[in-house]
């Protein structure tokens, strides 16, 4: 019986040297072409799996809890989750890192041409512009009930959701308003005070949601039930056509952007005056690091600028993927996504995915994944590996 607990603890001690913490990434990436979802080893480049989906792909996003990938299909009216295979399993005083098989988690029904997708604190909301509603969940039992509230807003529009505590804005672009709604009942709580032309795009950052507009930016800040608003107007001699239709912002960086014709614009949450920050060419995307100290901008020359996200001063640029023509109607715009330490940016010419390192943007592998990838997420799960 000795010796028996003696090998017993031995071997247990084996184990628990060679457990270590350790993060795995893995790509979801639509193909133009055929609309199939890919999964790639982030590490390897190797696929994994791939699926077929209800029809094109309008968007495609990571959720909340960073493991399932949405695709949206506006013109068939689903919504595919995909499960990439990653999770992380709770054992009380650490968490054990699980790679399975990625699957097709659910196929859902939020609505009518869901196109707008949203999330923030682990929900998220989905606007339906033909149908005008607002589909709110969570994760939590997705795949097993997909329960979800469905908030009716003002009318069929595209439109623009926030989600702030028990309070959801329900941006809309021809409506050029915000309506706040209170998502315990539904019930609406009224319009939001300031005009926003031509409302696209949205952002939050603590308790204050910022809306895009042709002539400016709209702040709505939310205590409890109660809001109230402020309206930042463009710079003087603005040209005609530019104004902000994308909102970024990071809780740890004190200024948030938006897209602005060739360049960004950048400005204080409560201040008064949006600043342009010029750039090589016009944006593509642009998202904040991790740790919301840089912000990654891909622009249509095929660059991938890090920027200091509290100045705007350009760090870095590098030359990554062929120049994007955007009179081509049938080129597929080249896009990227953050993960822990890399940029994976598509490269939709070459049939190529990059894996780019973030500290100094070297391109550190080429995963050719042929066709056209066009679409891309990152999931990601941690956890101790025996």
């Amino acid at each position: 019986m000795f010796r028996t607990l003696s090998l017993l603890a031995a071997l247990t001690g084996t184990l628990t040297l060679a457990a270590h913490a350790a993060t795995a990434e893995r790509l979801i990436v639509s193909d133009a072409a055929t609309n199939e979802l890919s999964v790639l080893d982030a590490a390897t480049g190797t696929r994994t799996a791939r699926f077929s989906t209800p029809g094109p792909l309008s968007s495609l996003y990571a959720g909340p809890g960073g493991t399932l990938g949405y695709a949206l299909h506006r013109d068939a009216d689903r919504v595919t989750v995909l499960h990439s295979g990653l999770s992380s399993v709770d054992h009380g005083d650490h968490r054990d890192l699980v790679i399975g098989s990625p699957h097709v988690l659910a196929t859902l029904n939020v609505g009518q041409q869901p196109t707008h997708f949203f999330t923030h604190e682990g929900r998220i909301a989905i606007f339906n512009d033909r149908s005008g509603t607002v589909a709110v969940f969570g994760e939590t039992l997705l795949g097993k009930t997909n329960d979800m509230q469905i908030v009716k807003v003002a009318q069929p529009d595209h439109g623009a959701p926030a989600l702030i505590g028990d309070v959801l804005l329900s941006g809309y672009l021809h409506l050029n308003r915000v309506d706040a709604y209170d998502l315990t009942t539904g019930r609406l709580l009224g319009p939001v005070e300031g005009a926003c032309p031509a409302l696209h795009g949205e952002a939050v950052r603590a308790s204050t949601a910022t809306f895009g507009c042709a002539d400016g930016v709209l702040e709505v800040t939310v205590q409890g039930k109660n809001f109230t608003s402020r309206k930042i107007a463009n710079p003087a001699g603005t040209p005609e056509g530019t104004r902000v239709g994308t909102v970024a912002a990071h809780d740890k960086s004190p200024a948030l952007y938006g897209n602005f014709g060739a360049g960004l614009v950048r400005w204080q949450p409560g201040g008064a005056d949006l600043t342009p920050v010029p750039l090589s060419a016009a944006p593509l995307k642009f998202t904040f690091a991790p740790d919301g100290q840089r912000l990654l901008v891909l622009t249509a020359d095929g660059q991938l600028h890090a920027l200091d996200a509290r100045t705007g001063r350009v760090l870095r640029s590098a030359a990554l993927v062929p120049a994007h023509n955007a009179a081509d109607k049938a080129a597929v715009r080249p896009t990227f996504t953050l993960g822990e330490t890399r940029a994976y940016v598509t490269s939709p010419s070459t049939g190529e995915v990059l894996s780019v390192n973030l500290t100094d943007l070297s391109v550190q592998a080429r995963m050719n994944v042929g066709g056209k990838p066009a679409l891309i997420a990152v999931t990601t799960a941690s956890g101790e590996q025996h």
